[in-house]
């Protein structure tokens, strides 16, 4: 604390520290406290975990609402990825909304604005999917052949086999994953018809 206009080299005194520094440990620290000398620790035993953050409005909510195992997995019953988004999830222009903006937060920078892998990091030697090619060729990812929606939606959650592209189930959730879906369907056609009407001038 000092004037206006006045000099010192001595520490300042903080009135308000507001928790900078703070009497707490660490996440992967070590605490002599426990006998596993280990900071971090397990939920108490019964604990119920009900969501996180990807989930809050199911994490206080007195009627939590679940998603259906084909939903959350983009599998069937029989195991097989679904062909197309399930019905549990309702197709609207809202979602075709929240598709494209999320796509455009966290899609867009490898595959480009329009999914043909054109996106930033294409010019740093990463070939990035064509999304737009609704054949899947020419792909890093694991198969060529034409992908159902389910399949899609599962790269988007775990990312792919190679290691190359992160999921993303920590990030969205899992209405967004699907409305990722649709709006990469929207752009296959859009480029689609695009194409075709380019190649019949």
């Amino acid at each position: 604390m000092g004037f206006r206009g006045s000099f010192t080299e001595n520490t300042p005194l903080e009135v308000f520290p507001d928790m900078d520094r703070q009497a707490k440990f660490k996440s992967q620290t070590k605490n002599s406290f426990f006998s596993d000398n280990s900071a971090d620790r397990l939920p108490v035993h019964g604990t119920a975990i009900r969501g996180n953050l990807i989930s809050q409005n199911n994490v206080f909510s007195t009627k939590p609402n679940f998603y259906s195992d084909v939903v959350l997995s983009g599998k069937s019953k029989s195991g097989d990825w679904v062909e197309k988004i399930p019905s549990e999830i309702e197709i609207d222009m809202s979602l075709m909304r929240l598709g494209k903006e999320k796509y455009d937060i966290h899609c867009a920078i490898c595959h480009g604005e329009y999914g043909a892998g054109k996106g930033v990091v294409s010019y740093f030697g990463i070939a990035p999917r064509n999304l737009s090619d609704s054949s899947q060729s020419g792909s890093y990812l694991e198969s060529a052949a034409p992908w159902p929606d389910g399949q899609i939606y599962n790269a988007i959650s775990m990312g792919s086999a190679s290691g190359i592209m992160l999921g993303l189930k920590d990030k969205l959730t899992p209405r967004e994953r699907w409305a990722i879906v649709l709006y990469l369907r929207s752009l296959q056609s859009y480029v689609s018809d695009a194409t075709n009407s380019f190649s019949k001038k």
